[in-house]
């Protein structure tokens, strides 16, 4: 049960030139390996002309290719960063074993997130054993107020975040959203049904820094249908003991990072 990424957006207070630039390539991943015009206009709601000069300074530099037929595709110029991002973001061998082991006990995807900004990023994925299964899209960024784990890495994050989420979400109701959090943080997981996505599950739990910060989510995802309360008891005894353990072991060299 793959998950497609949310809409393009520019940050608040960026440059806009390329935060424009971004939402471009944003517009591109393994479902999209090509754009036309036509798409790359509709998308990010920028007039053609814009379009068409963010599209020429991109393939100047060689990060966008212009395939001579209203098309444009990724370019060669991305090559020289993805060892780089892999190995500055892989989860240490540690870490891995732990999910691995995991996914053996719960037969789900296991995902570690962190979060950025307004955002929460899954930066390493083990897939679940069953045919019908939850897989996000590594890298991509994910709603920060929807999900287990997005609810366990409020718990870590300051006033601020939770203020900024209601700013841009009028509709969210942030007094409730604070209750579930602080409920979460006390209770050490999280679990939540159809909350980002109607028809999936997920259960997380908090890995911690040697000083206590919530430095990522670990969770256990997958259709509701085999979320039932029997399973779930037993999964959240499962995230929570891989999470500590995880916090035990550490992330690997990533943690420089969060």
């Amino acid at each position: 049960m793959a998950e497609a990424g949310p809409a393009a957006g520019t940050v608040d207070g960026g440059v806009r030139s390329i935060a424009r630039a971004v939402d471009v390539l944003r517009l591109f991943d393994v479902d999209h390996p090509s754009r036309t015009l036509r798409e790359i206009v509709a998308l990010t709601d920028l007039p053609k002309t814009t379009a068409v000069r963010v599209l020429a300074t991109l393939d100047g530099l060689g990060l966008i290719v212009d395939r001579r037929d209203s098309s444009y595709s990724p370019g060669a110029g991305f090559l020289r960063w993805v060892d780089l991002a892999r190995s500055l973001w892989e989860v240490g061998a540690d870490a891995r074993r732990v999910m691995a082991r995991l996914v053996d006990a719960c037969g789900e995807t296991v995902n570690v997130y962190v979060r950025q900004n307004l955002s929460r990023v899954s930066i390493a994925q083990v897939e679940g054993t069953a045919t019908v299964r939850s897989v996000v899209r590594t890298g991509v960024p994910y709603p920060l107020e929807t999900g287990a784990a997005a609810k366990v890495l409020l718990g870590g994050a300051p006033e601020a975040v939770l203020r900024q989420l209601s700013e841009r979400r009028p509709d969210l109701d942030a007094d409730s959203l604070r209750r579930d959090v602080a409920a979460i943080r006390a209770a050490g997981y999280a679990v939540t049904h159809g909350d980002r996505e109607l028809g999936a599950s997920a259960v997380a739990a908090p890995i911690l820094s040697a000083d206590g910060r919530v430095l990522a989510a670990l969770s256990v995802g997958g259709p509701t249908s085999r979320f039932t309360a029997d399973r779930v008891g037993r999964y959240v005894e499962a995230v929570t003991g891989a999470a500590a353990e995880i916090s035990s072991v550490g992330l690997g060299s990533v943690e420089a990072f969060l």
